[in-house]
């Protein structure tokens, strides 16, 4: 047993936490969670790198990296990730208290396709972006910045095999690396964007859902396309310029490994669990922001007013109820917020909030069996809605509407659904968006939507060349 203390330090940023991602975007299997738009839910910013274990799934071939070996597991990866979490809180105990938000443990990535290994459902098809289906680091430290107190901490989990001795050496060599200049931008090359589905084929597509509701296969369902546009692109100067055109509150960057990158401008939250209570932030409903402040109001007031988005995230909250109910104690789910309307850079959403108490003895594989992929992005019911979205959708989704997570070493759990995500891969970038597709859906309208929700990526595309 290797018995772990939580070390911290104030670790002051001369260059600013801009600077600071930019160092950190050249890292090896960096990690960041970044709320770009500080708020009531995002209070902090993690940024990590140099993971002491790395673990990563493609459909059921497991790769487990430990210091300087690495392992090859066959199985389902949902179970095998648990089992590896698991392990790891047994072999490195906690003997100090720790302090509120992320003191390390792993950060990563579940994809949209894990859905396979939650339901029986057809596997992914080949065409689409190339991700691991999970993908995950053990950081034994980060850097954690409190948005209330503009105040970044070092943060050292010491004892990790493999990881820093102290917090104090930590900063010594962090201090060294962002005295650096910052990493040239690399050469930019970027072509036209590439519709996988066109105009016409999206707009059949959403009359095939609602045959499929009109004939009581589902309620709703979450329907999306794929764009891509081929060349290569600076990852931090890509970066900089998605944070700084669609702000969101629970953005953030993974490096999976051989040049899959994914980069995040989130505005929904998946899961939550702190002190054993769980709680998922459901999104329903979009318009795009106005031209002043008069047609900006008004586009507001006519998402709040609009029955058929409250109707469809009422749709989406029994889903997330029902899927609370299933890990939490009796009694304990409640819905304290049915339908918020919040703004964003670029657009308006409805949201709603919907909690639970935990019961006791839950991992993280019973966690994600239960709730995974996210009722928002899938549909009701969440089966058959798969099914269907599988059947409708010409590429595979990839990371995109999977989740970007921390599980710290004391079991807390944050966690976004990706989308307003770039998906980073050699010689190509793309992106996927989507909406929820219901009876009174009018096809060209949920067209229009998806490219307000393409219009932010679009810009930070082009800001980057």
């Amino acid at each position: 047993m290797l018995p772990l203390r939580l070390q911290t330090l104030d670790f002051p940023l001369p260059g600013g936490w801009q600077q600071a991602l930019a160092h950190a975007l050249a890292q090896p299997h960096a990690c960041i969670l970044d709320s770009a738009l500080p708020g009531e839910l995002s209070r902090q910013s993690i940024i990590a790198f140099a993971p002491a274990m790395w673990f990563s799934a493609t459909g059921q071939s497991v790769t487990f990296q430990r210091a300087r070996h690495g392992s090859r597991l066959e199985g389902d990866p949902i179970d095998l990730f648990a089992r590896v979490v698991h392990h790891a809180q047994a072999e490195m105990p906690l003997r100090s208290p720790l302090k509120p938000g992320f003191c390390g443990g792993w950060m990563g990535l579940f994809g949209f396709d894990l859905r396979c290994f939650v339901e029986r459902l057809p596997w992914p098809r080949p065409q689409g972006p190339l991700f691991p289906d999970l993908a995950a680091g053990f950081y034994p430290w980060c850097l954690r910045l409190d948005h209330s107190t503009e105040r970044c901490e070092l943060r050292l989990l010491a004892g990790v095999p493999g990881g820093p001795a102290s917090v104090h050496e930590l900063a010594e060599e962090l201090s060294r690396l962002f005295q650096r200049p910052t990493p040239a931008s690399a050469a930019c090359r970027l072509g036209l964007p590439c519709l996988h589905t066109s105009r016409d084929a999206w707009l059949e597509q959403v009359r095939q859902v609602k045959r499929h509701i009109f004939e009581g296969d589902i309620y709703q369902a979450n329907l999306t396309r794929m764009i891509s546009r081929e060349g290569e692109l600076d990852t931090s100067t890509l970066y900089a310029a998605l944070r700084r055109l669609n702000a969101a509150p629970f953005g953030g960057y993974l490096d999976c490994g051989l040049g899959r990158r994914l980069l995040s401008s989130s505005p929904e939250q998946f899961l939550t669990l702190a002190d054993g209570l769980l709680e998922t932030r459901p999104i329903k409903g979009t318009r795009p922001r106005g031209a002043d402040a008069a047609q900006d109001a008004a586009l507001k007031q006519e998402l709040l007013a609009s029955e058929k988005d409250r109707a469809e995230l009422t749709m989406i909250v029994d889903l997330e109820r029902n899927d609370l109910g299933r890990i939490s104690e009796p009694g304990s789910v409640q819905v304290p917020k049915l339908a918020a309307c919040h703004s964003y850079a670029r657009v308006h959403h409805l949201e709603a909030t919907v909690q639970g108490r935990l019961r006791a003895g839950l991992d993280i594989g019973r966690i994600l069996r239960a709730t995974f992929p996210g009722g928002s992005i899938s549909g009701a019911p969440k089966k058959r809605a798969l099914e269907i979205i599988h059947e409708l959708e010409p590429v595979r989704r990839g990371p995109y509407t999977g989740s970007l997570f921390a599980l710290g070493v004391d079991g807390s759990l944050t966690s976004n659904i990706l989308i307003r995500t770039l998906l980073q891969e050699p010689g190509r970038v793309s992106y996927h968006v989507g909406c929820g597709i219901t009876a009174e859906s009018d096809p060209q309208a949920e067209w229009d939507e998806t490219l307000a929700k393409a219009d932010a990526l679009e810009r930070a595309l082009e800001a980057s060349c």
